[in-house]
């Protein structure tokens, strides 16, 4: 495991997945995670599918505009997971959820289904290739 702190959040790196806690009030946008891309998406290189688990203990604002971007520079994120106790703070997924359009998206109210639920479509992507 590999833990990356900047000024927008806290990034730990895993085999499969990048469990992300972003600071209170920060604003998720392309430009505020490059430097998150560049210093620490390595692992992920040459295609490499993984997930990203977004344990939303603070509120934060994101850039819904800003999803195609991302499909388009990290084209081997295939899922995200939301992770809120109190799901009716997660308000802005469906608005979010318009945007996206390769990455598949869902609501988890524990870190625990949200992981069984990551590595389950990171791993058949994996096994996509194979065949």
């Amino acid at each position: 495991m590999k833990h990356i702190a900047l000024k927008i959040g806290d990034f730990y790196f895993f085999e499969n997945f990048v469990l992300v806690e972003y600071a209170k009030e920060a604003i998720i946008s392309m430009r505020a995670l490059h430097e998150i891309k560049t210093k620490g998406l390595g692992q992920f290189a040459n295609n490499k599918p993984f997930g990203l688990i977004v344990n939303k203990i603070h509120p934060f604002n994101t850039v819904p505009t800003d999803a195609m971007q991302l499909e388009k520079e990290i084209p081997n994120l295939v899922a995200t997971a939301v992770v809120s106790e109190d799901l009716t703070k997660t308000v802005n997924f469906d608005l979010e959820n318009h945007f996206f359009k390769k990455i598949n998206r869902r609501l988890f109210s524990s870190l625990e289904e949200a992981e069984a639920w990551i590595n389950e479509k990171v791993e058949a992507k994996k096994n996509s290739y194979t065949k």
